[in-house]
């Protein structure tokens, strides 16, 4: 056989063997398969058999447990109400905006349901207050259901809840310091049990916590209708009516009297009682009654020496207040009153000021006291420690605006404006107080007094400033009489003298008798209307309590505008001998001193003006005119330059440089200052005269005969201008209006011996000249 076909019948005999071992494993392996196949859907069976069994018996189990939580519901309430509020809570939440309104009415009323049964474990006479009246769950749920109320603006009324149920939800709310919706929860069970004391004592406590007193009367009131005996509620009506200064209170300790109940700080209560309503000897006697049945009361001691010291009796007053302060060392005001008693007296300083020092240490007294501490320490020689005082109170009350608009008082009087200034200005942000806004005004005021023109143009730019201030204080306290009279004043400087007087009627009414200052401004508006007789009367009252540097002052200006010089001289320098520093007296004595031919002295004046206030501009124009009499017309002319620099609508110092200018023999100098005065006022009849002697002097007759004339039309009293047109129509033979001028002259000043010999010689040459 050959190779090849042997090769071939291998090669078959070789696949045939492999495909017959391959087909016998395939055999295998599907045997295998189905076996296990079989097993598994045995097993099978076998696990749904066994999860079938579970299933039923979960079921079971299920519905045990529901019948158990059905069981649970039933018995406790608030986890039934827990379930519900969860499920209702989330519901309303859910609801959207444009929600169907069936779908929101339906939820509020399974709502109304839940908080009902929230609140239903909570008794209706639980204590008003109480801490805790319901478990932290539901006091959570309860807030997040009124949350969600307030966001739906659905009210308890809306809800339709019972009276009782308000009732407890009430004490909740309570609990809650939901004041608003305790309110509205005790108001709707009222409605319906208007007698029950619950109710009556939860709205006053309302009313209470709202710092409500008038409310709180209601209630207080409605709860003493029902129990009218009730002592505690008696005492409770008495102190609330005391505090409302009602006169009412002492009907309440009469009733404890009767009633044999009154205590020893009841009598003192009607002891305060009556010292309020001015029957201090009425209140002495119930609390000295207090005071023998328990004198153990140290309140009752304070008591009793205030009312003493209102009665004047200080020894005595002094024994009591010794007697509160054995009881107790640490009674603040008995320690204040201790102060004020002894500061009086010289040779208990030491004491005063201890008194003062534990009083302020004690936070007693308020500013009164502070200050009184200092006043002290200055009167005992010790200025330095006052001033420190005076930084420590001030550090530790930075917030009292009283305080410090009294500091910044005392430093505007004591003529110190920067400090004053400075005190304003650091104020802390968000404090305000009327007296603040009072001294910023006074501040303003003085300001103006060192920055015056003379003109009133400045004034008013400087007065306005002021009288926005006192404006400010009166917003805040329509009764503050010291803001209106600076307002008074502002509108009396303003030259608003009706306003001003309305404004003085309103101070006057306002402050205390003992106050002088209404009278003073009532003086000065009284002259300001040139009613010299009233100004007089109203000074005269101001004086009873005791003269000062401004009465002095205002009393000289009475006898300037009286024409008595020397009388105004003597008054001014009292005044000066007061305060050397106030303003204007001083300036005005300089101008007495001028219209009494005493330059010299004049000069003095208004260089210590300069001193005390360098931009003064009238007390600079003072010390030009001084110069000017006394015939130093350089430093005049450089002074009136200043002012103008100042003030360039200042006619007066227009004129008097002008003048300046005629003296040094600058005439060419003096012409544009003379008809600028007379653009800004054309009927100052100085200018006139002044511009007159300047074309007269440039032998302009014409001219100068126009503006004499001009000058008599401004001011028909002006001699000076009449004695020039009467010597210009002499001189020029115009002899009939000669004559009339001189008799013009005469008419003013019949002593005149130059207008009667001028007079004469035109009469005799007249009757020649007609012969």
């Amino acid at each position: 056989m050959e190779p090849l076909t042997v090769l071939f019948s291998l090669t078959c005999i070789g696949v045939g063997t492999g495909l017959g071992y391959w087909l016998k494993k395939a055999d295998d392996k599907f045997i295998l398969i189905n076996e296990t196949g079989i097993l598994l859907q045995e097993s099978q069976a076998a696990n749904y058999s066994h999860l079938n069994n579970e299933i039923g018996a979960l079921q079971n189990s299920v519905g045990d447990m529901l019948g158990l939580i059905d069981a649970l519901r039933a018995t406790n309430p608030e986890l039934d109400g827990a379930i519900l509020s969860h499920a209702t809570i989330t519901r309303l939440e859910n609801l959207g905006e444009f929600a169907n309104q069936e779908d929101i009415d339906s939820a509020i009323r399974d709502s109304l349901h839940c908080i009902e049964t929230l609140v239903s474990t909570v008794s209706s006479d639980t204590l008003v207050g109480s801490e805790g009246v319901l478990n932290s769950t539901s006091e959570a749920l309860v807030t997040r259901l009124l949350d969600l109320f307030v966001s739906k603006n659905v009210t308890l009324e809306q809800l339709g809840m019972s009276s009782l149920s308000a009732h407890k939800l009430g004490h909740v709310t309570m609990s809650l310091r939901r004041y608003e919706w305790a309110e509205s929860a005790f108001g709707l069970a009222y409605q319906a049990s208007p007698g029950n004391t619950n109710l009556l004592e939860g709205l006053e406590k309302i009313a209470i916590i709202k710092s409500d007193p008038v409310l709180r009367r209601h209630w207080l009131e409605a709860r003493m209708s029902v129990t009218p005996d009730d002592p505690e509620l008696l005492r409770a009506h008495a102190h609330l009516l005391a505090s409302l200064g009602d006169e009412e209170a002492e009907r309440d300790v009469r009733r404890l009297e009767a009633l044999g109940l009154d205590t020893a700080a009841d009598r003192s209560l009607l002891s305060g009682l009556r010292a309020r309503a001015g029957a201090r000897s009425e209140a002495l006697e119930a609390i000295e009654n207090a005071l023998a049945e328990d004198p153990s009361i140290a309140n009752d001691w304070y008591s009793h020496a205030k009312l003493l010291y209102q009665e004047e009796e200080m020894g005595k007053a002094l024994t009591s207040v010794d007697r509160c302060l054995e009881l107790n060392r640490q009674h603040g005001d008995a320690w204040a009153l201790m102060a004020v008693l002894l500061a009086p007296k010289e040779n208990r300083l030491k004491e005063a000021l201890k008194a003062a020092t534990h009083a302020v240490a004690l936070d007693s007294g308020g500013v009164e006291l502070m200050l009184l501490k200092v006043d002290l320490l200055i009167a005992s020689g010790s200025p330095s420690d006052a001033e420190k005082a005076l930084q420590k109170a001030l550090e530790n009350n930075s917030q009292n605006g009283e305080l410090r608009a009294n500091i910044a008082s005392r430093k505007l009087l004591e003529g110190n404006l920067v400090e004053a200034q400075k005190l304003l200005d650091e104020t802390p942000v968000g404090i305000d107080h009327t007296l603040l806004h009072v001294v910023e005004g006074r501040l303003h005021l003085a300001n103006a007094d060192r920055a015056r023109d003379g003109t009133g143009q400045t004034d008013a730019t400087l007065l306005a400033e002021a009288f926005v201030a006192f404006d400010e204080a009166l917003k805040l306290d329509r009764e503050s009489g010291v803001a209106w009279l600076g307002l008074a004043r502002s509108n009396r400087l303003l030259q608003n003298l009706d306003q001003a007087a309305e404004s003085l009627d309103r101070a006057r009414r306002l402050l205390p008798e003992s106050d002088p200052s209404a009278s003073i401004e009532s003086a000065l508006l009284s002259l300001d209307n040139g009613d010299i007789s009233a100004a007089s009367t109203f000074i005269d009252a101001a004086d009873i309590h005791g003269d000062n540097a401004t009465i002095s002052y205002v009393r000289g200006n009475i006898a300037a505008r009286s024409g008595h010089l020397e009388q105004a001289l003597t008054h001014y320098t009292e005044s000066l001998k007061y305060d050397p520093g106030h303003i204007r007296a001083r300036l005005n004595r300089c101008s007495v001193l001028m219209a009494m031919d005493e330059a010299k002295k004049a000069l003095d004046d208004s260089e210590i003006l300069l001193d005390l206030a360098p931009s003064l501009i009238l007390a600079r124009l003072r010390r030009a005119e001084s110069s000017m009499m006394l015939g130093e017309w350089e430093p005049a002319r450089d002074d009136l330059k200043i002012v103008l620099e100042n003030a360039p609508h200042h006619h007066h110092a227009l004129t008097q440089l002008a003048s300046c200018h005629m003296s040094l023999k600058r005439p060419e100098r003096a012409e544009a200052p003379l008809n600028e005065a007379l653009r800004l006022v054309p009927n100052h009849a100085p200018a006139w005269h002044q511009r007159g002697l300047l074309y007269l002097d440039w032998g302009r007759e014409e001219a100068a005969l126009s503006d004499f004339e001009a000058a008599i039309r401004s001011d028909s009293q002006h001699l000076d201008a009449r004695l020039h047109v009467a010597a210009l129509h002499h001189e020029a033979q115009r002899l009939d209006q000669a004559s009339a001028a001189w008799k013009s002259v005469l008419a003013i000043d019949a002593d005149c011996q130059v207008a009667r010999t001028r007079l004469d010689e035109c009469e005799i040459a007249q009757m020649t000249t007609s012969n």
